[in-house]
């Protein structure tokens, strides 16, 4: 049957959770930030008779994620999501998320590639030795902004959205003529993995491994803390870089849209 879980779970969902937890990355944060008992974001799942877990979905406003280690049933839970649950989308694990999207009759997807970090491979040589780092901070974080808003791959961000990334990670970035450049950081860290976002630079300054030295400052700082870095992509270039500085491809990850 599939319930609401509330705190007595906690435990029981976050060991499933780690069973995969760099796919769960953002699953394991957003449950130690918002909890069970909330008004905007539950947790459900399929419990059998044992009282094991087959299936996780997440509801964060009209977003859905969902995830399961193993077989589950996915009738059971399309049944429950056009019975009870209003959404937008619905992302996760490709092979788990596909199955769901199929029967709910999805067709609109996006589909990047997961990625981690054991060692980085040493191509800092390469780079201008020159080049200062600053940490993303509140002084500079209004100038990280609006670099969002001069790289075209990303969108558009606000100060407050990325306070709340920072409480959770940290980032680096280059500056010129009093303008940030180029920057890359972390979210979601835990004592285990920590998700990469926001690695870009200005398309006036590319192509001098700005991106690349904020980048390796970051996941060599996160390794030397036993922390594994991951991140999503989709943009061939961009997967480019990654593999060369030794992040390997260890999943797929789906999104799949309502409308």
């Amino acid at each position: 049957m599939i319930k609401r879980l509330d705190s007595k779970y906690e435990k029981k969902v976050i060991d499933y959770l780690n069973i995969e937890k760099e796919i769960n990355t953002f699953n394991l944060q957003e449950l130690k930030n918002y909890g069970f008992d909330n008004v905007f974001y539950k947790v459900y799942s399929d419990i059998d008779e044992d009282g094991n877990i087959k299936g996780i979905l997440f509801k964060c406003f009209e977003y859905l994620t969902f995830y399961s280690y193993g077989e589950f049933d996915v009738d059971k839970f399309c049944e429950f999501i056009i019975s009870d649950i209003e959404f937008n989308e619905i992302s996760g694990k490709t092979e788990c998320v596909e199955a769901i999207a199929r029967k709910l009759g999805l067709l609109k997807y996006r589909k990047v590639h997961l990625c981690r970090l054991d060692y980085i491979d040493d191509i800092e040589k390469n780079i201008n030795p020159n080049l200062k780092l600053k940490k993303i901070n509140i002084f500079n974080i209004k100038k990280v902004v609006k670099l969002y808003e001069e790289i075209g791959e990303f969108q558009n961000t606000t100060i407050e959205s990325l306070r709340s990334n920072l409480k959770s990670g940290r980032g680096y970035c280059i500056e010129e003529r009093k303008k940030v450049i180029s920057m890359a950081k972390s979210t979601a860290e835990n004592d285990n993995t920590a998700m990469i976002i926001g690695v870009g630079t200005h398309p006036e300054y590319r192509n001098q491994g700005l991106a690349s030295k904020c980048l390796i400052r970051l996941c060599k700082e996160l390794l030397a803390e036993n922390i594994k870095p991951c991140l999503f992509y989709d943009n061939e270039e961009a997967g480019k870089l990654y593999s060369k500085l030794g992040f390997k491809t260890i999943d797929n990850w789906s999104i799949y849209y309502k409308n």
